[in-house]
């Protein structure tokens, strides 16, 4: 098994537990992070004695979503934002080795938590958030992204992107809509407003609440019972629902392309990432 630094993966009775593990940082989305997630997660897809897959994070927060000081083009004394970078270790990530295709290596594509999101929805094995705090921006929506979300009462839910004058990067646009009635999604896009998880509860985005000490036994019993079920009919269940009810996932990451490379060229997105740093309100002109 790779030596992983920034997530801890843990294995029993057919159960993968897949923990973001920076707590000091509150989980972020960090670049070498992403680059053990997708290792793993092909390795997961891989081996048929893995058969459920939960995600949860180290400390007090599931994920605080992507590492803003890189995006707003200043150090955060963490690793570099780009996949061909020297690590300031001297060694060099995952990424820049077999799990590139040769299409991202032509296109010199970035690495980003597009990947990872596919490698889930792509997943034939049962997916489940164990939400043990914030879920911010990417981790609200690896959070969506998964089968089946279960939550402490100290969760919350926040597609925090509008706050720095973005659009969601990561499956956001897809899944909020998806999830909750249009009203609600539409609100927690717009605004970067938290949805309570008394609020995730009553329309279904989670399923179950529990104390914090008792969210994980939880969640390897929930995934005990899924990895000991049929996994060919539970492959062919996946399969049949990604086609009749998200036939535009695709889609929807051609739109974050045009719309992410547009907001980006604004004064209102270097104001948000400023803002932000400075730990001051944005003010934003519109432009």
């Amino acid at each position: 098994m790779p030596d992983y630094e920034y997530i801890k993966v843990e294995r029993d009775e057919g159960v993968v537990t897949l923990t973001l593990n920076v707590p000091e940082a509150l989980n972020p989305w960090l670049i070498p992070m992403m680059e053990e997630m997708t290792i793993e997660l092909d390795k997961i897809a891989a081996d048929p004695d893995d058969r459920a897959v939960v995600f949860t994070g180290a400390g007090r927060a599931f994920s605080s979503g992507g590492d803003v000081g890189p995006m707003a083009g200043q150090g955060s004394g963490r690793p570099e934002p780009h996949y061909m970078k020297k690590r300031p270790d001297g060694g060099r990530g995952f990424w820049n080795v077999p799990t590139m295709s040769a299409e991202e290596r032509m296109e010199n594509r970035i690495l980003n938590g597009r990947r990872i999101h596919m490698q889930i929805w792509n997943l034939d094995k049962p997916t489940i958030a164990a939400v043990n705090g914030v879920a911010a921006g990417a981790g609200c929506d690896l959070a969506m992204s998964c089968d089946i979300r279960i939550a402490s009462n100290t969760a919350r839910f926040m597609q925090v992107y509008i706050r720095r004058s973005l659009v969601p990067l990561d499956g956001g646009i897809f899944w909020a809509p998806y999830h909750l009635p249009h009203g609600m999604a539409m609100e927690m896009l717009l605004s970067g407003d938290a949805l309570s998880v008394e609020d995730a509860y009553r329309i279904g985005l989670v399923n179950r609440i529990y104390e914090p000490d008792e969210l994980m036994p939880a969640a390897q019993q929930l995934g005990a019972k899924l990895a000991r079920g049929p996994a060919a009919a539970q492959q062919l269940i996946k399969h049949m629902v990604r086609k009749l009810h998200t036939n535009d996932y695709e889609e929807h990451w051609q739109l974050i392309d045009k719309a992410g490379a547009y907001v980006r060229e604004t004064q209102d997105y270097d104001e948000g990432m400023r803002s932000f740093m400075e730990k001051r309100p944005p003010e934003f002109k519109g432009f």
